[in-house]
């Protein structure tokens, strides 16, 4: 006797229950010591909560394995009401940073980026000028 062939899931059919091979995607608790983080969150840590202690929150780290390929490695240091700074890291070399990132992830706007994939610039941390330029945006951010 053939068996009668099932018809295709669709994404559309899934429900929270059906799709219980994914991840949830609420950020992962804050960590709150900086001697577990990758060097470049860890230097960006200290960097903002010597500038920010009374925002400062905590630190989400990414973990691997991504659920999918589009997701992306990322630590997000966390000052409060959205805002903070998001460093993306090479899945393949888990300590590289791609992309450093600032900005509001709750209220949306305009971030400030700072590319580290180019060859000038690959996985190396920012310079004295753009710390400084990431400081006075994030203390502009902050005013609001």
């Amino acid at each position: 006797m053939a068996k009668k062939p099932v018809p295709p899931i669709e994404p559309d059919d899934w429900d929270d229950d059906e799709a219980g091979f994914l991840q949830p995607l609420e950020p992962p608790p804050p960590v709150r010591d900086p001697t577990d983080l990758r060097p470049h969150t860890r230097q960006l840590t200290e960097l903002l909560r010597a500038r920010f202690p009374d925002r400062w929150v905590g630190v989400e780290i990414g973990t691997l394995p991504l659920r999918c390929e589009d997701d992306l490695f990322s630590d997000f240091i966390d000052l409060g009401d959205g805002l903070g700074v998001r460093l993306d890291y090479d899945p393949e070399e888990p300590e590289r940073v791609l992309w450093i990132s600032a900005g509001n992830r709750d209220h949306g706007g305009e971030p400030l980026d700072f590319p580290r994939d180019g060859e000038a610039c690959r996985g190396r941390m920012l310079s004295t000028g753009e710390i400084a330029e990431l400081l006075d945006f994030l203390d502009r951010k902050a005013a609001y």
